[in-house]
């Protein structure tokens, strides 16, 4: 049986219980970026990168972003660059009716397997293979504050780049599942 004393003892430990779990989740305070908090819950943070977050979650590939799976390493365009792309290509992004094969196209062109910070791709010659078939990511200038990141398509086991050259506004975001690297431009297909 619980004593009276007992009640009033947890009944006063609450409010400071909940102080603490305010001091973890402060809505007015940046997530740390330092390995500790998964990457969903850091790109759903992202006051930046809303369009992008939100194409990943309609596209069906967040379930593959889990601990479970293993790191992901994922190039974030801004929504300013999103919003910058032709219509069509912006569509994509943003339409909730959009052809979900292009979403997906889209939305893995821009996400790799393991946890790769910009020093890790310089030691691979800057080629990634991305979750859709076919299609590479190509970063120069790394680990060097002049990265840059270029589509490239793999043919014949060769790589050819095209497109733009991205630069990076912050690289080597650290996730507890993965890396993010927001992206001044959007590598549209």
């Amino acid at each position: 049986m619980i004593s009276r004393r007992t009640i009033m003892l947890a009944g006063g430990m609450l409010p400071l219980l909940l102080a603490g779990c305010q001091s973890i989740v402060a809505p007015n305070k940046p997530l740390p970026e330092d390995g500790t908090i998964d990457l969903m819950t850091l790109l759903s943070a992202r006051p930046d990168t809303k369009i992008f977050t939100a194409a990943l979650k309609r596209s069906g590939l967040v379930e593959r972003i889990t601990i479970a799976n293993g790191p992901a390493t994922v190039f974030v365009p801004t929504d300013a660059a999103i919003e910058a792309l032709p219509a069509a290509q912006r569509a994509i992004f943003t339409d909730s009716s959009a052809d979900q094969a292009a979403l997906r196209a889209a939305v893995g062109g821009m996400i790799a397997t393991g946890q790769l910070r910009l020093e890790s791709i310089a030691v691979r010659n800057g080629l990634i293979n991305t979750w859709t078939a076919g299609q590479q990511l190509k970063v120069t200038g790394a680990p060097a504050p002049s990265a840059k990141v270029q589509r490239a398509v793999l043919a014949n086991g060769r790589s050819t780049t095209s497109g733009p050259q991205i630069g990076f506004v912050k690289p080597d975001i650290l996730a507890s599942n993965g890396v993010i690297h927001v992206m001044d431009g959007a590598l549209a297909s």
